[in-house]
């Protein structure tokens, strides 16, 4: 009898477990319906901005010094400058696919997945507005860091997924507090993150801050200060957790590959500050913090009217904040720990100084920083929704922020097309420019196709080629350079783009070519004797050495 009744429970669990499948269709329309609708604005907001910023670099092959040496395969340099998580899905990829440099597919790829992260950022940050949340989306992908990102084409679906890691590991540690599992999902993450691009760590530090600057402010749930106090402590465990287990694995995948870590930036002294390294970095995080509003960071503010922009945050913030404690009579410790907050966001904005404060830091590092205007279009909308004041304050925030919010966004799509343009110059004069140089070889008396080149000396003087990107004063960015010539990858210019791929001399046969007179007494390029066969060889003098 019991056997029965045993076989009728499974019978009825089975059925329970069939009436719940569903069809993949199914399945998504209920996924779908239960997103707020400010995620799906979100999403939607990244993926049309994005397309506007970026549409020019994914339908273009266009490239910078790196994308020259790394194409049309390749993922760049990985543990040895710490990106072990980097080379392991590098070279994954390589034995299964391939790392092509595909523009529009990398791309594509690439917005999608930073799209996700934007949403998670608005889940997490409750913002209820569609414009806050259409802001948080936009910024997130057309910040001035992507566009250098989209610069190095071939690594943008790796540096995605490092930006990806890092927003899923602070949704991950914020949305579950009491599950240890994905606490532990998310150091695992974060280690990830670190070991694909380091610079992408701050990304979830600026997250926890934001986090609790917003939860001191607004949250009335919890008027526990203890409570704050122990999330900021688990906050920092993640993120210590994280640190040290990416620098664990960094030192074992190190030894198992025979690599050693190189100098790059200083990443073999990463966490190794002496005290007047920490003051300098941390001095340096606060005056680049007011820098954005009157001078160059990064390219993060390129603009007159973003520098404005950023001044405007700074003034609402500061009203904003001050009037919280009027008109809110919540706790004064939590209070006291949001200021903490504001006080601490310049470092986790610019974390990567104390990461690596012997390195210099560059446009591309600086994505972290995305999350100032984040909170602030988070903030105003949750102080209108959370604070009683007077409807005319509240319309006021919300005015001030929406505008500023419009006029940034709109800013950096118009400055990463302009980018993308002066790339875009700078390759029609580097292809010309070498045509040229082609040309001439094979115009050479003696020359066969099986001559070898070589070239002498290091940079071009030519003062008919400065015509550069032809916008470089107006849309200038680190991670491209005006003209490619003397970049340490022109040869590529050749061999990749015009399909001259001769053989070029060594390095000890153009030594013996340098000791020869007869190459000494010649010119240097373009002028008229600085391209000669010698001994059988094509000799191009570029300069004097």
């Amino acid at each position: 009898m019991a056997h029965i009744h045993k076989k009728k429970d499974l019978s009825d669990r089975w059925q329970q477990i069939q009436n719940r499948m569903k069809t993949p269709d199914r399945w998504l329309q209920d996924s779908w319906r239960r997103l707020p609708a400010t995620v799906k604005t979100a999403f939607f907001s990244a993926i049309i901005v994005g397309l506007m910023t970026h549409l020019y670099q994914f339908t273009n092959k266009l490239y910078n010094y790196d994308e020259l040496a790394n194409g049309p395969a390749g993922y760049g340099t990985g543990a040895e400058s710490g990106r072990w998580f980097l080379k392991l899905t590098g070279d994954y990829m390589a034995a299964k696919f391939g790392n092509y440099s595909l523009p529009l597919l990398n791309g594509l790829l690439s917005l999608f997945l930073l799209a996700v992260s934007a949403a998670l950022v608005t889940d997490l940050f409750a913002v209820q507005g569609k414009l806050a949340a259409a802001a948080i989306g936009g910024f997130m992908v057309s910040f001035t860091p992507v566009v250098c990102m989209f610069f190095f084409m071939y690594s943008s679906v790796f540096y995605s997924v490092g930006i990806f890691f890092g927003v899923l590991a602070a949704w991950l540690a914020v949305r579950f507090p009491k599950k240890l599992l994905w606490n532990l999902v998310s150091v695992v993450l974060l280690a990830c993150s670190l070991g694909m691009y380091q610079a992408y760590f701050a990304d979830a530090a600026c997250i926890f801050v934001i986090t609790l600057v917003l939860e001191c402010a607004f949250c009335k749930k919890h008027q526990d200060w203890k409570a704050v106090l122990l999330t900021a402590f688990r906050y920092l465990f993640v993120l210590v957790a994280a640190l040290m287990l990416y620098l664990i694995l960094n030192r074992y995948f190190l030894a198992h590959w025979g690599l050693e870590l190189g100098n790059y930036q200083g990443m073999n002294a990463m966490g190794q500050l002496s005290m007047g390294e920490l003051f300098g970095a941390l001095k340096r995080c606060y005056s680049d913090m007011i820098s954005l509003v009157n001078g160059h960071v990064m390219y993060l503010a390129p603009t007159h009217l973003l520098r404005r922009c950023f001044l405007l945050i700074y003034l609402v913030l500061g009203i904003s904040v001050v009037s919280l404690f009027f008109l809110d009579r919540g706790s004064w410790v939590k209070k006291g720990f949001m200021v903490f907050g504001f006080l601490l966001l310049p470092v986790a904005f610019f974390l990567v100084y104390l990461m690596s404060p012997a390195g210099w830091s560059y446009t591309l590092m600086g994505y972290s920083a995305v999350f100032l205007p984040v909170l602030f279009v988070a903030w105003v909308d949750q102080f209108c929704r959370n604070v009683r004041a007077k409807v005319w304050y509240q319309a006021a925030l919300s005015w001030a922020a929406g505008l500023i919010a419009v006029a940034m966004v709109l800013m950096y799509v118009w400055f990463g097309n302009g980018c993308y343009m002066a790339l875009e110059y700078t390759k029609y004069h580097d292809l010309a420019y070498f045509e040229t140089m082609v040309t001439q070889i094979k115009s050479l008396e003696g020359y066969t196709d099986e001559t070898p080149v070589a070239f002498v000396g290091s940079e071009i003087t030519d003062e008919t080629h400065n015509m550069g990107s032809m916008l470089g004063g107006t849309f200038g960015l680190d991670g491209k350079i005006e003209s490619n010539i003397n970049a340490y990858s022109r040869a590529h210019i050749m061999t990749k783009f015009l399909g001259f791929a001769p053989v070029f001399c060594g390095y000890e046969e153009t030594v013996e070519l340098m000791e020869q007179e007869e190459v000494k007494e010649m010119s240097c390029y373009p002028d008229y004797g600085s391209m000669k066969v010698v001994d059988g060889v094509v000799v191009i003098k570029l300069s004097e050495y």
